[in-house]
């Protein structure tokens, strides 16, 4: 039995656990459940219910689905995740039975909505935001009517904001409105927005990466500075947990990325226990039980 404590001293981020999107959405996950359970009915999660394998394996286990079809689907309860989805998959969703439990985040929609309005009143839409990722593909399914979906222009990178500009596609005065991913990266952003505004004169910027994510990068920065190296808890394909390792690096500092307490084999723990200072944050999908279990096994190092 171990008896002794080495001298390894942990500070967890002043912002930690879930995001407001990601309680309201375990929230409606329970919620989900437990309707399918009291009628009998198939729990589906339309894609993986959020950026965590443990939460994903728990609620697998009260019997919810992640599912990216209904195709061959029995019609049963069906949750929108945080993300949110096209207008279309939700439609199609209803029209074949399913009882549709929307979690999308508050902000999220609001971007869907901002995007809706413009269309019907005749005015493009930049999106800027992460190819592939789940929320940039449900602000490009928007339908300004049913079946009617918003062509908006997508931004990727900077490199994309300098192509459009050159290539005419907007015109110089006509008026625009800009909605970027709640997750993209704040820098990145600031960028592309510097490089549009000094473009377009009519241009209009309707939100800016999530407030809840820059306070939480915030605070890893403040972490880092602290600190000689980070431990950042989070699923390997959440945007928010990849751009705080990203901001910890950024300010010089070692950093691990990790998803639960098991990752924390006999080699990282012991490479841990090299620093004095060690700093604990997390992505906004991550509980508060696997931050603790990594926290308990950091304070013994």
């Amino acid at each position: 039995m171990r008896l002794w404590r080495f001298s390894v001293k942990v500070i967890r981020s002043k912002v930690i656990g879930f995001c407001f999107g990601v309680s309201n959405t375990i929230a409606k996950a329970d919620e989900c459940v437990a309707l399918a359970m009291e009628k009998g009915l198939p729990c589906y999660s339309i894609g993986d219910l959020i950026h965590n394998k443990d939460m994903v394996k728990h609620y697998s286990d009260l019997g919810m689905e992640s599912i990216k079809s209904n195709e061959g689907k029995e019609p049963g309860v069906a949750l929108i995740r945080a993300h949110g989805v096209p207008d279309r998959v939700r439609r199609e969703y209803e029209e074949k039975g399913f009882i549709v439990i929307d979690s999308t985040c508050p902000i999220v929609a609001k971007g869907a909505q901002t995007i809706r309005k413009a269309a019907q009143k005749g005015i493009k839409t930049i999106i800027v935001g992460v190819k592939g990722h789940a929320e940039t593909i449900g602000l490009q399914g928007v339908e300004a009517s049913v079946g009617n979906v918003v062509e908006s222009v997508m931004v990727y990178s900077l490199e994309d904001a300098r192509k459009l500009v050159e290539s005419g596609t907007l015109a110089v005065d006509e008026p625009i409105v800009v909605v970027v991913q709640t997750t993209f990266p704040v820098n990145y952003f600031e960028e592309i927005k510097n490089v549009l505004k000094d473009h377009f004169k009519e241009i209009r910027f309707s939100n800016s990466p999530c407030g809840a994510t820059l306070t939480r990068k915030k605070a890893a920065i403040e972490l880092a500075e602290q600190t000689d190296a980070v431990v950042v808890v989070g699923g390997r394909n959440s945007e928010n947990t990849k751009g705080l390792a990203r901001v910890v690096a950024e300010n010089g500092k070692p950093v691990y990325c990790i998803e639960n307490a098991s990752d924390l084999d006999e080699e990282l723990r012991n490479e841990l226990s090299g620093y004095s200072c060690v700093g604990l944050c997390s992505g906004s999908s991550t509980p508060t039980n696997i931050i603790r279990g990594v926290e308990e096994i950091l304070e013994w190092l």
